[in-house]
């Protein structure tokens, strides 16, 4: 993308660009707020939570199932032309790695992230660094790119994050960073400000982010009533703020754009100088994603009608039992039944008597279908056939089975759909972590030992790697094949004790690792002891014959 060099022309340009991106964030905000409000409550946004909300607890399975953040760990793979001496540096890497992303919390982050990824239909994961990488997760709502047609976020020309930060804020950015127009920038910010926080904010939940400090802040317009339970406020008034990441031909590189609002341009640099020469922070998660469509599709949105079809089932039921238990009253040869009269009626264990001949009360109750609940039954083997979570994968048995092995066979062929998107995600973390590795090649300057006690530093390692989710370890669904291709390898003798503890990661790992290394330490200290020469029996003479 070309960039016009004049100043005007440039702010116009930039303007201009953010309008093209943000063409659908309105109506995909709406349409946000309706899933979120199907996932907490079962019901749309106009209506009271379902009784019972069936989406919530099938969401949270599937997001178990495509990714856990206990088991998840990454390997370092090397190019086929990497010298061999870099070998020696990858397991104190991966290590590192590893440990980097346990303490940023990226696996929380990655869970969240995926859950609503879910929900709405994609989400994003920021990585954000200032003295260490920071994880956060964007909401679709706060994301709009150039074009929807394409299904790739690295293939975007331009892409744009809004986000909201207090005043103060602002003020204190502006005047460490010794910004030149911080006076000017603080005037027309101010100026164009008129709106409390309760209107600036926009519906649906905002996360706020920035280069240097990151904060959070939301609002979701649902009216629920005394229901809504989750609807942020922030007392202090707060800034729109937009950042545009577009691609420079000129620099090849990201030109990163950062306005306050009203288009109040604050930073137009290169994305070098906030995060990696020629890539984006962004790591888009989308479990279900359309070749033709950006945003891909949600998981909430094909259990919508079943929650409604459920809900009018069991709200039918509950009317069904009411009148069951208390019955309508046909009056027949009463006259002048006033309202105390029928109240003392419907009481328990309350009459009423008359001399009027022929006069008699008789109750109504409904007859009750023989099975009442099988429609009930019915929908919701439907939710379990559009998440792809059978009886087997969640642990509720099937009718027929007699064996393990069977049992093993079922789980493999009912995975197979599951196993399709937590490949997807697997995906998404191996791009997080390569950020994450490439990151600490730039800015962690820690001194590492290699295995001959070499000392060296991430940015001294090859560029020339990939990081790769090791052993589909994000997924319990691969566990088992996992398990049993880990020991089929020990046994033909391909990994040792060590590789197949990594391979296992079972409880306390390091611990069993250590003790290992001193048993066979032991065991071959043992081996090189010399024996002991033991003294020749003499032989037992023979007498002669």
């Amino acid at each position: 993308m070309i960039i016009p060099n004049d100043n005007d022309h440039r702010e116009f340009f930039y303007q201009e660009l953010i309008k093209k991106c943000e063409v659908s964030v309105q109506e995909r905000r709406t349409q946000y707020n309706g899933l979120r409000s199907y996932y907490l409550f079962g019901n749309s946004e106009e209506q009271t939570p379902a009784v019972f909300n069936k989406i919530h607890p099938h969401i949270d399975q599937l997001t178990s199932f495509l990714y856990s953040a206990e088991t998840t760990r990454f390997s370092i793979d090397l190019g086929a032309d990497v010298r061999h001496e870099e070998n020696r540096k990858v397991p104190i890497l991966t290590k590192a790695l590893n440990d980097e992303w346990l303490n940023s919390n990226a696996d929380q982050v990655m869970s969240t992230a995926l859950t609503w990824a879910l929900v709405y239909n994609t989400t994003y994961v920021k990585l954000v660094y200032n003295k260490g990488i920071h994880p956060y997760m964007v909401e679709p709502s706060a994301i709009g790119v150039l074009r929807e047609d394409i299904a790739y976020t690295d293939r975007q020309e331009a892409l744009v994050h809004t986000y909201y930060i207090t005043k103060s804020e602002l003020k204190h950015r502006l005047w460490t960073s010794g910004h030149p127009r911080r006076d000017e920038i603080v005037r027309r910010v101010t100026a164009a400000q008129t709106q409390t926080i309760s209107s600036d904010i926009p519906e649906g939940l905002s996360v706020v982010l920035s280069q240097s400090q990151v904060n959070m802040v939301g609002n979701v317009n649902m009216q629920l009533g005394d229901y809504n339970k989750y609807k942020a406020r922030v007392a202090e008034d707060v800034v729109e703020m937009k950042e545009l990441w577009l691609w420079n031909d000129d620099e090849e590189d990201y030109q990163v754009v950062t306005l306050a609002a009203p288009g109040i341009v604050i930073y137009d640099r290169p994305g070098r100088h906030l995060f990696l020469k020629g890539e984006l922070p962004f790591v888009q998660i989308c479990p279900n994603p359309q070749y033709d469509y950006y945003w891909g599709q949600s998981e909430v949105q094909g259990m919508v009608l079943l929650q409604e079809a459920r809900n009018k089932r069991f709200s039918e039921i509950q009317e069904l039992l009411s009148k069951q238990v208390n019955p309508p009253v046909f009056l027949s040869g009463f006259s002048g039944i006033l309202d105390e009269k029928n109240f003392a009626l419907n009481r328990a264990g309350s009459y009423m008597s008359t001399d009027m001949p022929g006069a008699k009360a008789d109750r109504l109750a409904p007859q009750m279908p023989p099975d009442l609940f099988q429609e009930i039954r019915e929908i919701d083997a439907m939710f379990e056939e559009v998440s792809g979570i059978t009886n087997v994968l969640s642990g509720k048995g099937e009718a027929g089975v007699r064996s393990t092995g069977h049992a093993s066979q079922l789980a493999r062929l009912g995975s197979s759909r599951a196993k399709k998107r937590a490949l997807i995600v697997e995906d998404s973390l191996e791009k997080i972590a390569t950020l994450y590795l490439k990151l600490m090649q730039v800015y962690d300057d820690t001194s590492f030992l290699d295995e001959e006690n070499v000392p060296f530093t991430a940015e001294q390692f090859t560029k020339n790697y990939v990081v790769k989710v090791d052993a589909h370890s994000n997924s319990p669904i691969f566990m088992e094949d996992t398990r049993n291709l880990a020991f089929n390898l020990y046994k033909a003798g391909a990994i040792g004790k060590d590789s197949l503890l990594d391979l296992l990661e079972p409880p306390m790992k390091q611990l069993l690792k250590d003790k290992l290394k001193k048993i066979e330490a032991k065991q071959a200290q043992q081996a090189q002891e010399p024996k002991k020469e033991q003294k020749a029996e003499p032989k037992p003479k023979q007498e002669k014959v």
